[in-house]
């Protein structure tokens, strides 16, 4: 039958067709509906939420109340801030190296003290620990301990915290791996635990060593441009184990280990895209 528009009683049977339909649409929401209130369904749902309510403040509380330990990263984080051993039992974390070796060309050179290097004698290279400071160093890989006398200035490798000599290495068993994570403890010539005297600070100031190079032409524009924004610039000579000479590029005299700090940090900013990475070191 055709739908005539001008028709009331078409427009009448449309409307009632569609409210049907609309009926059928909703009939399953309202049989969900039954299921959900008149089933219980929601009265459950509700229940097992105010129970999941009660059990998720409990561990919310329980995690907030209970300190937290420390983890691995912060420990050595306090360590590193307290390398200027300014108390007893303060103590410094990181990787040791060792030298001396029949090939390095080391045996027999001058120290950072004067004193001609003996790979026989237990004795180290730390980068700020004052010349003649004798430390404790603990093994971490195995356990191993020897007191070892800073005699020199290093190591100028990164991510290392020491330069034990030949025979430290052996006493720490470390001589044929070449490396181990250890722990420093500055302590007296009898093992007695020490700290440094502010006076050394004084006598002997840090300084920031920002790269070792061999080019003239990028020497001396470091130079330069360090001079201009940190101060004075003092150039240390040293040749590589083929015979290279290089030239440690260091700026800045700072009394107190903060400061020196404060100096690397930004010289970092400022000069890390050159690959340049500072590290402090006392100036003699």
């Amino acid at each position: 039958m055709e739908f005539n528009p001008l028709s009331t009683q078409n427009w009448s049977r449309a409307f009632n067709i569609w409210i049907e339909d609309i009926q059928v649409c909703f009939q399953p929401v309202m049989e969900l509906e039954r299921v959900l209130v008149r089933g219980g369904l929601l009265r459950k749902v509700r229940s097992l939420t105010k129970v999941s309510a009660v059990v998720v403040s409990m561990l919310f509380t329980i995690h907030c109340t209970n300190p937290r330990p420390s983890s691995p990263i912060s420990a050595s984080s306090a360590a590193l801030s307290s390398a200027t051993f300014s108390s007893p039992g303060d103590y410094e974390l990181g990787e040791a190296s060792w030298y001396g070796s029949d090939e390095d060309g080391f045996e027999g050179k001058p120290t950072a003290n004067g004193e001609l290097f003996d790979p026989t004698q237990l004795t180290c290279a730390h980068r700020t620990l004052p010349l003649g400071s004798f430390v404790e160093v603990e093994n971490l890989e195995n356990g191993k301990r020897a007191m070892l006398r800073v005699n020199d200035r290093g190591p100028f490798a990164r991510g290392r915290i020491l330069d034990a000599s030949r025979q430290g290495a052996k006493t720490l068993g470390f001589l044929g791996q070449g490396t181990a994570r250890v722990k420093l403890r500055l302590v007296q010539a009898d093992g007695s635990p020490a700290f440094l005297n502010p006076a050394s600070d004084q006598s002997d100031p840090f300084t920031v060593q920002v790269a070792a190079l061999t080019e003239p032409m990028n020497i001396e524009r470091l130079s330069r441009e360090l001079r201009d924004a940190f101060g004075p610039v003092n150039l240390q000579e040293t040749h590589t184990r083929d015979g290279v000479l290089v030239k440690r590029v260091r700026v800045g005299s700072y009394s107190r280990f903060e400061d020196a700090q404060r100096a690397a940090e930004e010289i970092s900013k400022r000069f890390g895209d050159r690959g340049v990475e500072p590290f402090i070191i006392r100036r003699r």
